[in-house]
């Protein structure tokens, strides 16, 4: 095997463009707010992680880019460079989200705290498509 295929090889075996990881990283923490030991905490990965992950002494393992992807509210694709957009440039397209944002951001913060909690709730006893059509028999 000649140089040129161990290379291509190497690269299509690598999960992580680490330049294009660093800087989506760093612009969605930049957007938050969010210091590196901010990030690391929330995360629950260790602060000198995070820092060789910046620097290219080491690439993040598949459950380090969940929990950043988790905290930055976005898609592992898109902070692994498959992906051009973040996952809520993808949200807003949707004219329900759309309304939905625009009536929580009208909403005060005790009612808006109460909408998440219902959320939270809805979610956590939310019914599974198939039990749903299974329990609501067809419209006549």
């Amino acid at each position: 095997m000649d140089e040129t295929t161990k290379a291509e090889k190497r690269k299509r075996g690598e999960v992580v463009d680490a330049a294009v990881f660093v800087e989506r990283v760093k612009t969605l923490m930049a957007e938050k707010g969010l210091s590196s030991a901010e990030l690391a905490d929330r995360a629950d990965l260790a602060r000198s992680a995070l820092t060789q992950f910046f620097g290219g002494e080491r690439k993040p393992s598949a459950d380090a880019v969940v929990k950043l992807a988790n905290v930055l509210d976005t898609s592992t694709d898109y902070l692994l460079g498959r992906r051009d957009q973040a996952e809520l440039a993808d949200l807003l397209q949707s004219d329900k989200i759309k309304e939905l944002l625009h009536l929580f951001s009208n909403l005060s913060t005790a009612d808006q705290d109460r909408v998440l909690a219902m959320i939270r709730l809805m979610k956590e006893t939310a019914r599974s498509p198939s039990e749903e059509s299974s329990t609501n028999p067809p419209a006549a």
